[in-house]
């Protein structure tokens, strides 16, 4: 060894990425059942066979969203028909179902064109079932937009600001679809239980990272302020636009936070440790509780290391876990003034809040309860879905979240998700242990399959990944080795297969477990959250 030290920094060993497959058992919509949901929509105002009273719209909103009120579904259906049409007659429809003004229901119209959605959806093509894939939804518009060229379709021209209305379409009712489905969620008393699995999943993640804070302090040969103390051992990357995860550890770390002189303590003075959650962006975060739209910012390390500086007397020692979401958050609006960056996530500390994703169009899907002056004017004229900038004051809508999808025509990113993207890459570089949670690394993912390919050039076989899927063929229990190769060679058709297939080209069979019981079985024993099968999922194999 030189005389100097060769610097090696902390990072998380374990890297999660939590897909949509880990949200299915809760009925959140998958993207190719959003994409099902987008078709029975489209298609319906295509068809010419009304029956009395009852239109295919009426027909289509009832099969798309059965679970909604009878008012979400009224007012669905008279926004789709208000941005469907230039027919001003439906603009008084709006005024009456969706109480905004003439004025409020013209900016709806330019904002939104659900006409060239179906258009476009006409042109994309479709697999053996006759269903097209909402992908390929994406790749169209996005390819157009891109080239700054309109598209024909059936010798009709769409032009570039309808495409773009078109996108900001899809983006809007992708977001109003799943809030619908959370609703649905919180109210079926089966969906509940699963959902309080989850919660106990998180509460188990909290309690060892405070174990493993305690651990961590007991050991010598570094202080509080260094990253081998204040970084939790695993760091997530939600693939999913929906905060659930997020918001079910954000009350699990509170709960024990409130309770943290009962804890574990860190060392020296006894201090309690506190656990906090770091987003990779200091974004302002609205107060949950709170009666203004100020923000409380998540932690981050320039504060952690502050608090946990040996000469800061706070009354206690921080610990914070790295949590991505890399393809923006239905909980995220982009202030389209200043372009900063506000995350809501309601109005009180309740995992079945109904206000957890932000207010949408609809009157039904807003709570109306404004924090100012602006937010209840905003309200007043119609802007059911106004929040405001924490930072300059800015009204901000639905159209201002930022959400990609996994296509291969990529837009210029907001500042704040590069960053996210940026922390996000060297998170996956370092990690030693990489869990496929619900994600299956499809073929066509190309950049985080690029990105995968140099983690294993950079640190040969030294990295280990775990497959969690659902294959009902597959006993409870990792697969190791024999064991895993040869159930997929008997399940080959199977999605676990698949995934395990393609992680092993990457990162070698013998360097690959798998799980097919799915979620949340993977977690659970005797239908509860068990510390044992958490730590057993987490760990460095």
């Amino acid at each position: 060894m030189s005389e100097y030290e060769k610097y090696r920094p902390y990072w998380p060993e374990t890297v999660i990425f939590w897909g949509a497959g880990t949200t299915e058992p809760l009925k959140m919509r998958l993207t190719n059942e959003l994409g099902q949901t987008f078709q029975i929509l489209a298609e319906a105002q295509s068809s010419v066979n009304e029956e009395p009273g009852v239109s295919s719209l009426d027909r289509a909103i009832q099969k798309a969203v059965p679970k909604a009120s009878r008012q979400v579904q009224k007012e669905l259906k008279v926004f789709l028909q208000l941005v469907d049409s230039d027919d001003k007659d439906g603009e008084s429809d709006a005024e009456r179902t969706l109480r905004i003004s003439e004025k409020r229901a013209e900016h709806l119209r330019r904002l939104y064109d659900w006409r060239a959605v179906r258009k476009v959806i006409e042109r994309c093509p479709r697999n053996h079932d006759r269903n097209f894939s909402l992908k390929d939804l994406y790749n169209l518009l996005d390819m157009h937009i891109r080239s700054r060229n309109g598209i024909e379709v059936e010798q009709q021209f769409i032009t570039l600001d309808r495409l773009i209305a078109a996108r900001r379409t899809v983006d809007m009712l992708t977001q109003l679809f799943h809030v619908i489905g959370f609703r649905e969620l919180i109210k079926n008393e089966l969906s509940v239980r699963v959902y309080e699995q989850y919660y106990g999943f998180a509460r188990v993640l909290a309690r060892l990272m405070l174990e493993e804070g305690a651990d961590r302090a007991a050991e010598q040969g570094h202080g509080y302020d260094d990253r081998r103390f204040y970084l939790f051992s695993y760091a997530v990357i939600s693939m999913n636009w929906d905060p659930l995860l997020l918001w079910l550890i954000f009350n699990a770390q509170k709960e024990l936070n409130d309770t943290a002189e009962d804890q574990e303590k860190a060392g020296d003075q006894s201090r309690p440790i506190h656990l906090f959650t770091d987003l990779a962006h200091f974004m302002a975060i609205r107060q949950v509780d709170g009666r203004t739209p100020a923000a409380w910012f998540p932690m981050n390390e320039t504060a952690v290391r502050q608090l946990n500086d040996p000469g800061n007397r706070a009354g206690r020692r921080v610990r914070i876990g790295k949590f991505y979401f890399p393809h923006g958050c239905h909980g995220f609006r982009e202030c389209p003034k200043c372009g900063k960056l506000t995350f809501s996530l309601g109005d009180k500390w309740d995992i079945y809040s109904e206000s957890l994703f932000p207010p949408q169009i609809l009157p039904s899907l807003s709570p109306r309860k404004p924090r100012s002056f602006e937010e209840k004017k905003a309200i007043d004229e119609g802007i059911y879905d106004a929040v405001q900038c924490t930072h300059c004051g800015t009204i901000t809508e639905a159209h201002h979240t930022p959400i990609s999808m996994q296509t291969q025509f990529k837009d210029e990113q907001p500042s704040f998700i590069k960053e996210i993207q940026s922390d996000m890459k060297v998170a996956i570089e370092k990690a030693r242990h990489i869990i496929f949670a619900g994600y299956s690394l499809p073929e066509d993912d190309f950049i985080y399959r690029s990105l995968l390919a140099a983690r294993r050039k950079m640190d040969g076989d030294k990295v280990k990944c775990s497959v969690i899927g659902f294959d009902r063929q597959a006993e409870e229990g990792w697969m190791y080795g024999t064991e895993l190769r040869d159930y997929c060679k008997m399940h080959s058709q199977s999605s676990l297969a698949g995934t395990c297939s393609r992680v092993a080209d990457l990162f070698g069979e013998e360097n690959v477990r798998g799980y097919g019981a799915g979620f949340p079985n993977v977690f659970l024993e005797n239908g509860k959250a068990d510390k044992e099968k958490v730590k057993e999922m987490l760990k460095v194999w």
